[in-house]
Formats: C-alpha cells, sequence, structure tokens
C-alpha cells in the first residue's frame, strides 16, 4: 500500500510551483527595468560569453529548440540587440553576435539578475547556497532518461 504524503512534501511540486513562482517574478522584475523577458535575458547573457556562437549551439544553452530561437533572435533583430551572420568555417550555418546596444543591455540585465539573485538568496547560508546548486545542476541528469525506459 502506497504511503500517503501531503503534497507539498513532493519534492517535483515543491519544485514546479517555486519555479512557476520565480519565473513569473523575474519576468516581471526585467521588464519593468529594462523591458525585456527572461528568454531575451538568457540569450544577452549567454552571448556575452559566447559572441559569434551558431545558432544550434546558442539554442542548447539557453534550453531552447532551433524553431523556438530563431523567433526569439528575430525579435532581438528587430530590437537591434544582436545581428545574424554566416560563418566563414560553414557557410550553411548562422551565428550571432552581440550589437553595441545589446552589449549596452546586457550590462543592465547583469545588474538586474544580480539583484534579483541577491534577493532570491536572502537568509540563506553560502552552504545552503551550494546544496541547492548541486541539487539543480544534479537533478536533471539524474531524471534525463527516466521517460525513455
Amino acid at each position: 500500500m502506497a504511503i500517503a504524503r501531503p503534497i507539498d512534501r513532493r519534492l517535483y511540486f515543491i519544485f514546479d510551483r517555486a519555479h512557476s513562482l520565480i519565473t513569473k517574478e523575474a519576468q516581471n522584475y526585467l521588464q519593468k527595468t529594462s523591458e525585456i523577458g527572461t528568454s531575451q535575458a538568457a540569450v544577452l547573457i549567454y552571448l556575452g560569453y559566447h559572441d559569434r556562437c551558431r545558432l544550434t549551439d546558442l539554442a542548447k544553452a539557453i534550453g531552447r529548440n532551433n524553431a523556438s530561437i530563431t523567433g526569439l533572435v528575430e525579435r532581438m533583430e528587430a530590437k537591434l540587440l544582436l545581428s545574424r551572420m554566416t560563418l566563414f568555417s560553414d557557410r550553411r550555418s548562422k551565428a550571432v553576435a552581440l550589437t553595441e546596444k545589446g552589449w549596452s543591455e546586457r550590462e543592465k540585465v547583469m545588474n538586474n539578475f544580480r539583484n534579483f539573485n541577491d534577493r532570491m538568496m536572502k537568509g540563506l547560508s553560502e552552504e545552503e547556497i551550494s546544496v541547492v546548486m548541486k541539487f539543480l545542476q544534479t537533478a536533471p541528469e539524474n531524471v534525463q532518461f527516466l521517460s525513455e525506459k
């Protein structure tokens, strides 16, 4: 017989609820402070470390599929935050790079996320933050192939 546990003890549901609430607050905070959303912020941050990367690498890095990254990049190009270019090494592949405006917006986003992260971690010790980080890095790997079994 299965042991009935209150829903608040089931890790997935707690994680899902926290994810939804944090994502909503991050979206609201970013739009108020920089007028872009979390997906565009993720692109700006990633390109700051990997400028002129291939679209497929960008999609993989921020957890999007190729179709959604194309639309996201098009919207960001329209805002003059980035530009697409053909790679010399493989003319079939496209790369993306931050524009001057993109670099400027990235700096604002980085500052906003520092503030948001500081607020989110308020009341947690460094040890507790390390445990949370380890969990967030390990849990996806632990369940990745569960649906294939």
